[in-house]
């Protein structure tokens, strides 16, 4: 137990320490001069600003991607359930809240990243402004008052001589594989009948998603904190370990850490609108039939599943891990269709509610 305190303390403090911090000054005034010089003398901030605004508009930019250019390609999935033809002020409400939240769990996720980015074998670091490097294999890494000076040897994170294959595209699907572990028990625990009426039953509103990423964020603010915050806790996991069960952790790029927030928003994406997008690993064996067989690693029907029926397919970015604990449901095509709650192409709303429009 106090492992796991301590465990969990340390990553607190990682977090906090990404924020600039005043010494002993009182006013307000004083406060935001001291925090704005920090930003502007120490080149690891600055390098942490910049990339937290261009990730930030990437994301916002893959959201519009996600939801027209499918249209040229997929199929589209049949409406079944209910659609949220119109917001209401609690809906623009929490989508806005979430889109700003969004930037301050950016700025955490790679500020944290820096203070447990591992560099070869053990912690090392390069001392910010130095040739040299030294080792914390053994030392407690220096937190507060330091805001990770010590990474990048004065490039900050943009040292582009420490991307390899094993650090950038290695960690990503246990990246994936970490952080739905922990989602598919978080969103179970909301479906719990005395939670779920007061946190995620605002974003089945929506029985049949259909606006990319915004419907993604369409969900009460305490939720999107957690689901946001689970990325931190997948990368602190893969980085540092887990050495109770004897796994260490594995170095992550910023790269890395990038394409896995990056994939992560296409693949919630997808997942609320109607295109029908499979990615699929072909496999050695065949069937029966002498035909290859193939493992499913995406579905984004596997999620509109989900909104009609919501006892099932609890994973956000796959089904793993209700294939193990047994609340997996396949699509079946059967279902009864509605031809008035088809979705209109050119309003986006259902055919219904466009008529009266």
């Amino acid at each position: 137990m106090d492992y796991l305190v301590n465990y969990s303390a340390d990553m607190v403090r990682r977090i906090a320490a990404t924020i600039p911090t005043p010494s002993e000054h009182h006013s307000a005034r004083d406060v935001i001069e001291q925090i704005a010089s920090e930003i502007t003398a120490t080149q690891c901030m600055r390098d942490l600003l910049v990339l937290t605004i261009i990730v930030v508009l990437a994301l916002e930019l893959l959201s519009n991607l996600v939801y027209f250019l499918p249209r040229f390609r997929a199929s589209s999935i049949p409406v079944r359930g209910k659609h949220l033809d119109y917001f209401s002020w609690k809906d623009s409400t929490f989508i806005a809240i979430n889109k700003c939240m969004t930037g301050l769990f950016v700025y955490f996720y790679f500020g944290y990243l820096w203070s447990v980015r591992k560099v070869g074998h053990g912690h090392q670091h390069y001392h910010h402004g130095h040739g040299d490097h030294h080792n914390h294999e053994n030392q407690e890494e220096p937190l507060e008052g330091h805001h990770h000076d010590c990474c990048g040897g004065g490039q900050g994170i943009w040292a582009m001589e420490e991307l390899s294959l094993a650090n950038t595209i290695l960690p990503i699907p246990l990246l994936f594989i970490t952080y739905d572990f922990f989602y598919t028990l978080l969103h179970w625990f909301l479906h719990v009948k005395s939670i779920y009426v007061y946190i995620h039953k605002h974003h089945h509103h929506q029985k049949a998603p259909s606006r990319a990423n915004i419907d993604a964020v369409n969900v009460h603010p305490l939720e999107f904190f957690l689901g946001e915050f689970n990325h931190i806790l997948a990368l602190h996991l893969v980085v540092r370990g887990v050495p109770l069960v004897g796994f260490h952790g594995i170095s992550v790029s910023w790269v890395g850490a990038t394409l896995f927030i990056a994939l992560g928003g296409v693949v919630a994406g997808l997942n609320h609108t109607r295109h029908d997008v499979v990615v699929r690993i072909p496999s050695w064996s065949c069937d029966g039939e002498g035909n290859k067989k193939s493992w499913t690693v995406f579905d984004s029907k596997h999620h509109d599943v989900h909104h009609r029926i919501p006892q099932s397919n609890y994973g956000q970015y796959s089904v793993l891990w209700d294939k193990y604990f047994g609340t997996f449901r396949d699509y079946d095509e059967s279902d009864r269709i509605n031809p008035a709650h088809q979705l209109d192409a050119m309003t986006g709303k259902t055919i219904k509610s466009s008529k009266k429009d």
